[in-house]
């Protein structure tokens, strides 16, 4: 019995990692962070071309440090949080198997 147990705690151990690999390698997500670091960090020009976080697919262009920006900023950082929100889920869920696993 506790053998299969500790068989099946590791197997959901690898599954949690497998999902936050997928989650990471998302290319929505990688989008989405590349899009926030651009318009975090791009110090340079007046107009900046980014996704649209209506619509990954489309580009649009804001105005640096306009209200726009700001708008289209705060869409990307929710958008952030939840990808995150779940890899920190997923990585506290493992951590707890792990330590039930090795304790």
């Amino acid at each position: 019995m506790m053998g299969s147990s500790r068989k099946s705690t590791l197997i959901k151990i690898m599954e949690i990692d497998d999902e936050i690999k997928k989650i990471k390698s998302d290319s929505t997500y990688r989008r989405v962070r590349r899009n926030l670091r651009i318009l975090r960090e791009r110090a340079s020009g007046r107009l900046i071309r980014v996704r649209s976080p209506e619509n990954i697919d489309s580009f649009i262009m804001v105005r640096k440090n306009s209200e726009e920006m700001k708008k289209v900023l705060s869409k990307y950082e929710v958008m952030v949080e939840k990808y995150n929100k779940r890899v920190r889920n997923l990585a506290k869920e493992k951590a707890e198997l792990e330590k039930n696993l090795f304790a």
